[in-house]
């Protein structure tokens, strides 16, 4: 779409939510099977839980993402 020339905006958005949510979720469970090790500076997991938690936060808020999902995407009013 963005090299056709649309406005890709809703659709970037929608990506970015969807993948932040699943590559948390997916850390989360990762920490939760390694259980007090998945804390460890030794393994992987903790950096991937931290770094999969960032999605959430930066660029672009999760509850910002809906914001911009309501407004551009179904029409409903500004709510911030």
């Amino acid at each position: 779409m963005y090299e056709a020339g649309s406005d890709c905006g809703v659709e970037a958005t929608m990506l970015k939510y969807l993948a932040a949510d699943l590559a948390y979720e997916v850390a989360d469970q990762a920490v939760q099977t390694h259980g007090g090790m998945g804390y460890a500076k030794e393994f992987d997991v903790e950096r991937y839980w931290r770094e999969a938690r960032m999605l959430k936060l930066a660029p672009l808020t999760q509850e910002l993402a809906l914001n911009h999902l309501a407004v551009y995407g179904l029409g409903l009013p500004r709510s911030f």
